[in-house]
């Protein structure tokens, strides 16, 4: 019978040790509150790696959505000048788009006056859309108007 107790009280010695048959923080059973902790300051951490990874992408695909815009704007001011001809075209300064507000457009015409429209006269047209709202970055579209 005292063999039988003894290895019995070496069976329960051995349970009573840590998660891994060691003896944790004071000899108990079970995960510490330290290591609770320190678990749920990196599991928060990497919470925050993550939502910040989102925000910085939406933010990306709307000024990527504000260039487009952008682009949008800038070839329709080119096509209204082309339409009505390009030595023709006269200069607009930096104002505000009916219908697309938080956005600024601006014509500038480098080379000479051509008063009388024949086109003799070569120009740079540019005009320029930039967004006050959203983070995209200016747009520019540039013709050149040589006539041949």
């Amino acid at each position: 019978m005292k063999g039988y107790e003894d290895r019995m009280r070496s069976r329960l010695r051995r349970r009573s040790g840590g998660p891994f048959g060691g003896s944790g923080l004071g000899g108990q059973r079970g995960i510490a509150l330290l290591e609770v902790l320190v678990s749920s300051v990196i599991l928060t951490i990497a919470i925050l790696g993550l939502a910040l990874m989102f925000s910085f992408g939406a933010s990306y695909v709307a000024a990527e959505g504000g260039e487009r815009i952008a682009v949008f704007l800038a070839q329709q001011r080119m096509e209204e000048l082309r339409a009505i001809g390009l030595a023709r075209a006269t200069a607009e300064a930096e104002r505000a788009i009916p219908g697309f507000p938080g956005f600024l457009r601006s014509t500038t015409i480098v080379g000479g006056v051509d008063p009388d429209g024949s086109g003799e006269v070569p120009r740079l047209i540019t005009v320029s859309v930039r967004s006050t709202i959203r983070q995209a970055g200016p747009v520019t579209v540039t013709a050149v108007y040589i006539r041949h």
